[in-house]
């Protein structure tokens, strides 16, 4: 056993690109849900015991339906959770994790080649149909209600172009927000993981920071401050950078890394915090989704078609190979 673990730990760390997809996905988001557990204690350590609990159950569902090769559900799940406040209520959280688990089920068998993060569709559906209670965001350490820095800049300070935060609390991630997102040091320490493991699009990256500076330029906003964000960066680097998650267009990647670090920093000139990023960067891969969905069907329609006859045709074989004959009446 000891042998086996070592030669595991060895192929971690000198063969990354041979590990099951979901163990590179579970490594890099480590060091986010590490920090959030230390940052937010008690409540953090429920959200991560939901979210394992709900994923493991959709496992065993999957295991007794004999539907095969779903991964690891729990990994969508915290990732689900991950981007919840640490004060959202727990029937919420679960919602999340149940989203992200069972999508991740239902892709990895029926559309292996969605370009979607299951976790990210569960956190941004949450988050649009809570109201706001799945945005409740403590002070680290207490129980205290704080606004996640993005909402506290533009309520106060927008006008004044000031950077209310400092940079070093910023990037240890010492503030209210999303329960495993808040510290840019963590989500850094996963994108070099991602990075060392040959998943990391420095490409996207780089093309995601372009979109976000021109309305930081446009509207003369600090921009450090802007991005200097936790959740900024789990979204763009862990889930949007993610090479499985793009595009197999290589000239579609650098434009739908623009485009999403565009349309996650432009709704702040409208009031909208960062959960308006969760929820952009979700529709663009869904959008995706659909887009690539669409073209592949299109090209293999008679694919499709002679599967659904199939699919219409053996219910009638099954009834006739039992001896069911239609009545001549």
């Amino acid at each position: 056993m000891l042998r086996r673990a070592l030669g595991s730990l060895g192929k971690a760390t000198f063969e990354p690109t041979s590990l099951p997809r979901d163990a590179v996905t579970a490594i890099a988001i480590a060091p986010p849900v590490i920090a959030g557990l230390v940052l937010f204690r008690l409540p953090a350590l429920a959200m991560l015991g939901v979210a394992v609990a709900v994923g493991a159950i959709c496992q065993l569902v999957a295991w007794r339906a004999h539907v095969g090769g779903v991964g690891v559900p729990a990994v969508s799940a915290v990732i689900a959770v991950a981007l919840l406040g640490p004060g959202s209520p727990l029937p919420w959280v679960a919602a999340a994790a149940l989203i992200g688990a069972a999508l991740n089920v239902i892709l990895r068998r029926l559309a292996p080649g969605a370009r979607l993060e299951p976790g990210l569709i569960g956190a941004a559906a949450v988050l649009l149909a809570s109201s706001g209670r799945a945005a409740s965001y403590f002070q680290p350490g207490s129980r205290l209600y704080g606004l996640e820095p993005i909402r506290l800049w533009e309520q106060y300070f927008i006008q004044f172009g000031q950077s209310p935060v400092d940079a070093i609390r910023l990037y240890v991630g010492n503030i209210p927000g999303p329960v495993f997102a808040t510290s840019l040091l963590a989500v850094a320490v996963g994108a070099a993981w991602y990075w060392y493991a040959r998943r990391l699009s420095l490409l996207v990256v780089a093309t995601f920071v372009l979109g976000a500076l021109l309305p930081i330029s446009l509207f003369n906003w600090p921009v450090r401050y802007q991005l200097d964000s936790g959740p900024l960066w789990f979204v763009g680097a862990l889930i949007l950078a993610d090479r499985r998650n793009l595009p197999a267009s290589k000239a579609g990647r650098p434009l739908l890394g623009f485009a999403a670090g565009l349309l996650a920093v432009v709704p702040r000139s409208r009031g909208y915090a960062i959960e308006a990023t969760i929820a952009e960067v979700a529709g663009l891969q869904v959008l995706l989704a659909l887009i690539e969905g669409g073209g592949w069907m299109a090209a293999n329609r008679a694919r499709v078609w002679n599967q659904i006859r199939g699919a219409k045709a053996q219910p009638v074989a099954r009834r006739q190979k039992r001896g069911y004959r239609p009545s001549s009446s």
